[in-house]
């Protein structure tokens, strides 16, 4: 018996209360004749792979294990979860005798909200693979890409917080945090003169913000710079009746660690979200919360996502926060 035998065997949709078995045809192969036949033709594929042995052993399949399952999802996302509905109807769902309320209140709540099975319910029957090699992959691509730069751009973005200098080689004035956009004043090969467009609260003259009203943390400033932002304008929040300055500041950074395609960082991102948050649930998206919430729900996570590091930990909480509903709209992404 192989790998995923053996873990089909030890599912619920194997043995449960019910008594009712689903078998490896009834998750694996549609019922309608079409996509049936679709689905024997790209099995072919599977039948070459197991003559040339791919799967041959516990460690090749366990290799390959993420890419399988994330193939599956994407197809299980793309047709609506076909083949779970095909035994599971919708409208005969008895929500009050779920295991528990709030559990049934998810699930109706997900269904009315357009969910589909495989958005919450990954990992039944095989086990769930380890979701972060697909973020640490990336991750150490893009920690090579920028290790020895040539950069050729007009802005930039750290993969990680840098410390900023008054001059080249001078005193650390300042940490930029991961994914804040850096215009390029000078490039000076292994160090960049750049500016950092911002927000600061009044009083409040240790942190430059990305954006007026939100906390999403751009640069923390240490004392002995802190008056060096540039005030352009100020204005009144008349929610919160907060006085905001829009600012500028100008800083020196070495060239490491910089990323020029914001695409790729913004990847990065969302396997790391996709990894870290639907482990145990559906990755919520980024733009179900306002900017500002997202701490909130970030701190209430934090226990479950002890796997990653202070810095992975900052960048999953920028990158949601800039991808948040009341962010979108002004021009960031």
């Amino acid at each position: 018996m192989g790998m995923p035998d053996q873990e089909y065997a030890e599912s619920a949709h194997f043995k449960n209360a019910s008594g009712v078995r689903a078998e490896c045809s009834s998750c694996h192969l549609p019922n309608d004749m079409a996509n049936k036949l679709v689905a024997k033709v790209d099995a072919l594929r599977h039948v070459f792979g197991h003559m040339v042995g791919r799967l041959s052993t516990d460690e090749k399949y366990e290799g390959a294990r993420l890419r399988m399952a994330e193939k599956v999802w994407r197809n299980m996302e793309g047709n609506d979860s076909r083949e779970c509905r095909s035994c599971h109807n919708e409208d005969a769902f008895v929500f009050e005798k779920f295991s528990s309320h709030s559990e049934g209140l998810r699930m109706s709540k997900g269904l009315a909200e357009g969910k589909t099975c495989i958005d919450c319910h990954k990992g039944l029957v095989h086990k769930m693979p380890d979701r972060s090699s697909g973020y640490k992959k990336l991750l150490e691509k893009l920690l090579a890409e920028t290790s020895d730069p040539d950069i050729d751009a007009d802005k930039v973005y750290p993969l990680e917080t840098v410390h900023s200098y008054s001059n080249k080689h001078g005193e650390v004035e300042s940490r930029i945090l991961a994914a804040t956009e850096l215009t390029i004043l000078d490039n000076a090969g292994d160090w960049l003169r750049v500016r950092v467009d911002g927000w600061q609260q009044q009083d409040v003259d240790a942190m430059i913000y990305e954006l007026q009203g939100k906390r999403i943390f751009a640069v923390a400033l240490e004392k002995q710079a802190r008056k060096r932002p540039v005030v352009h304008s100020t204005m009144l929040d008349p929610d919160t009746e907060q006085t905001w300055h829009r600012v500028s500041y100008e800083t020196w950074v070495t060239s490491n660690g910089m990323v020029e395609d914001k695409s790729k960082l913004w990847d990065y991102g969302a396997k790391l979200h996709s990894a870290s948050c639907g482990q145990c649930h559906m990755a919520i998206p980024a733009k179900n919360f306002l900017a500002n919430q997202w701490i909130g729900v970030m701190n209430d996570m934090k226990r479950n996502v002890r796997h990653l590091s202070k810095e992975q930990y900052r960048f999953l909480r920028k990158y949601l926060q800039l991808n948040a509903k009341d962010v979108k709209g002004e021009g960031r992404s």
